[in-house]
């Protein structure tokens, strides 16, 4: 790892003399007071996302997420394997997790639906349900889709006026809606 130390003579401390420190305080005040941004408790998105932690897919789905007029407009939950360990046995243990912060989106941005996004090659979709699913793809195809619908439904129990779309991502990212 590269660390790099910073002394007096270095050059890049130099904007944080006194004056600067002020001067950097007085811009992001004046910039705080003109922003429009809501407060946290009033604000309102328009939906939670749960995927996983799969770092190949991040672009892919904030991608997706823009593209159906949500950038900025979501609150997201980040496990492994995203819905998958909202339903599958093998992780009942992080279901509070999951409840619990879909609970909180709900209160704090007043969201009006979820979004569940599994994918393709999905290391915790073989924790849960076997090494199969790496090899066989409509094996694969069919456990995604079962757990989604799975998720949706115990969505659909907890909070019957939020919309729930699922999907499929695949490993180019494009998402295959699940019906």
């Amino acid at each position: 790892m590269n660390e790099r130390l910073h002394h007096r003579g270095c050059g890049c401390l130099q904007a944080l003399s006194r004056r600067g420190v002020m001067g950097l305080g007085l811009g992001a005040a004046a910039a705080a007071a003109a922003s429009p941004v809501l407060a946290a408790d009033d604000a309102v998105y328009e939906a939670m996302l749960m995927k996983c932690i799969d770092p190949r897919f991040t672009t892919f789905t904030w991608s997706f997420m823009a593209s159906a007029g949500l950038q900025n407009d979501y609150s997201q939950f980040n496990i492994a394997g995203g819905p998958i360990a909202a339903v599958a046995p093998a992780f009942a243990d992080w279901r509070k997790a999951w409840w619990d912060n879909l609970d909180i989106s709900v209160k704090l941005h007043s969201i009006k639906g979820v979004v569940g996004i599994v994918h393709r090659d999905c290391g915790a979709a073989a924790v849960a349900y076997g090494d199969r699913i790496k090899t066989d793809r409509v094996f694969e195809t069919a456990r995604l889709t079962e757990a989604l619908r799975a998720f949706r439904t115990e969505v659909g129990q907890r909070y019957p006026r939020l919309r729930v779309d699922i999907g499929i991502m695949g490993l180019n990212g494009a998402v295959t809606a699940v019906t």
